[in-house]
């Protein structure tokens, strides 16, 4: 319990530190040979146009009165773990229907003997499963596909998820997610 809380306070200082310390340009790299992007996390015009996906982007921003309060020490613990849970548990609705590509790991839902995963998590961080407390909600992808995929090593490989992102909520035995990809194509980071 303890190091849930730990987990989850750590989170909360990183987002909001993050939100208030780190501007875009300084978050993410910049390419210098692209036009810029009028509105960040605009609907793809079409599928020729991939927009690569950041897990940041999949929640919402935090409240700046909120911010401010845990940078005062204004916020006890529980209300710390009661907003973080509650951003944890909100998806950014104006994602539906983005087409782009995300990068993650895979954690394999059912398997064959062939070891290839029909049904699939895409999560932000290597060797995530049901041993320990899985991301928020939407820090979950859920993927349904259907040409199936071998995942012997899925959850310490990075891959890119190509497809249409959908902000549906899905329920598993392992954990609830706020997002699903409509695959197109899933190949390794490297």
């Amino acid at each position: 319990m303890k190091q849930g809380l730990l987990i989850l306070t750590l989170a909360l200082s990183a987002t909001l530190s993050a939100t208030l310390s780190v501007s875009e340009s300084q978050a993410r790299p910049v390419d210098t040979n692209k036009q810029p992007v009028p509105e960040k996390l605009a609907k793809a015009e079409s599928k020729a146009e991939v927009r690569e996906l950041d897990w940041r982007d999949l929640m919402p921003e935090p409240d700046p009165k909120v911010v401010e309060d845990y940078q005062k020490g204004k916020m006890d613990r529980d209300a710390v773990i009661a907003y973080l849970e509650k951003l944890g548990n909100t998806a950014v609705d104006k994602l539906d229907k983005t087409y782009g590509k995300m990068p993650g790991f895979l954690v394999p839902l059912n398997m064959d003997k062939n070891q290839n995963a029909t049904e699939l998590l895409l999560v932000p961080s290597a060797g995530a499963c049901i041993h320990v407390p899985p991301p928020p909600p939407n820090q979950t992808i859920y993927i349904k596909y259907d040409k199936g995929i071998k995942v012997t090593e899925a959850g310490y490989t990075p891959y890119w998820v190509t497809g249409t992102l959908r902000v549906e909520k899905n329920t598993s035995e392992y954990t609830d997610t706020l997002y699903s990809i409509e695959v197109e194509s899933i190949k390794g980071y490297f």
